[in-house]
Order: structure tokens, then C-alpha cells, then sequence
């Protein structure tokens, strides 16, 4: 029994102290990844509201529920911008869009009034050199949305041309230019239905 006591003792104290190694190790590991997340989306965040804040936006966020271009009820976040604790704007993110090979994933920035501040690709699964060139790395695309509202092009002509839109389809990816405008035009009566709701706790 003594030569067991010898043996299983060291054996329980390394395991005990591996199992508390590998614990502390996820659970850093776990905290740099919640933080690289945090740091990826404020990135986004500070890309698509142009407007100039002074409040921790990150945190200063409001979830909801809203319909999607295909219908269904969907969470999305609301983070609020604000200057001299007035608000300046919002951004809607993750915003969906259907796109050829499958969901779109978009922050989308609205000023106060309604005009779109900038928008960002984060997640999609287009083929290159076609769908993905809605992608802000692959063209200027998005850019073109910057500074429309509601009140500047009405709804109905929220489109891509060869739907009866305003808005140019990119070459070859129609599909994926008609998701998206959609996505944007719900982005955009989502803010103006709900403006006077969102900045209130």
C-alpha cells in the first residue's frame, strides 16, 4: 500500500495540476477571443458611422426584433451614436441580405436624419469575381448608397435597374445586388419606423 501511496500521489497532484492548466488556458484563451471580437466590430463601428460621437457606442446598444427581406422575425442590434449626449445616428448591424450562395452580413450607418452613413460587408459566401464584388475590398460598390434616404429616393424606387430601381446591379451578379438593396431599403424603414424609440432606454 505504501508503494501505491508513492506512486498514485504524484500521478493525482500532476493531473490535478494539468486540469487546472488547461482551465486557465481556455479561459484566457476565451477572453482574448470575446476580445478580439469586441475590437473587430468596434473597428466596423467607427468605419460606417461617419458622424462624430463621444459615446461608447460598443455598449450603448439596444436589440430588437425586425423582418427580414424573406419574411422572417430576426434579432438585430442597435448601436446608438451620440455627441453631447444627442444622438447623431445609429448602426443596424448584423443587417441580412440574400444573396446567390446564401446570407449576407452587413453594419449599416444611418445619420440622425435618415441618410445612409456607410456600409460594410462582414460575412458572405459569393463567388469571386461576381457576387463578391459587393464586398467593399472588391469594388466601390456600397459607396453608392452613401447619402440616400427614404425622402431622397422614395421606396418603391429602392431597386436595382432590372427590377425598375435607381440603383445599378453590379455586372454578372444580379442576384446578389438585389439582396442587398433590399436588405439596405428594410434597413432604412426599420430606422424611420422605429427612429423615435431607439434612443430611448
Amino acid at each position: 500500500m505504501k508503494v501505491l501511496s508513492t506512486i498514485w500521489l504524484p500521478m493525482g497532484a500532476l493531473t490535478v495540476c494539468c486540469t487546472l492548466i488547461l482551465v486557465i488556458s481556455h479561459t484566457l484563451l476565451a477572453d482574448r477571443i470575446v476580445e478580439n471580437i469586441k475590437l473587430e466590430q468596434l473597428k466596423i463601428l467607427r468605419t460606417v458611422m461617419t458622424a462624430d460621437f463621444d459615446n461608447d457606442i460598443y455598449n450603448d446598444v439596444k436589440s430588437i426584433n425586425y423582418k427580414n427581406t424573406e419574411g422572417h422575425i430576426t434579432p438585430i442590434r442597435i448601436y446608438r451614436a451620440r455627441k453631447l449626449q444627442q444622438p447623431v445616428g445609429v448602426v443596424l448591424m448584423p443587417l441580412e441580405a440574400v444573396g446567390y450562395n446564401g446570407k449576407i452580413l452587413l453594419a449599416m450607418g444611418i445619420l440622425y436624419d435618415g441618410k445612409i452613413s456607410k456600409m460594410q460587408i462582414f460575412t458572405h459566401n459569393e463567388t469571386e469575381g461576381y457576387g463578391a464584388n459587393v464586398h467593399q475590398q472588391n469594388s466601390d460598390w456600397l459607396n453608392i448608397f452613401s447619402q440616400y434616404s427614404i425622402n431622397t429616393v422614395p421606396l418603391d424606387s429602392w431597386g436595382v435597374v432590372a427590377d425598375g430601381g435607381v440603383f445599378d446591379q453590379l455586372s454578372g451578379a444580379t442576384i446578389t445586388s438585389r439582396g442587398v438593396v433590399n436588405a439596405i431599403r428594410s434597413g432604412l424603414e426599420l430606422y424611420m419606423t422605429e427612429k423615435n424609440t431607439l434612443f430611448l432606454d
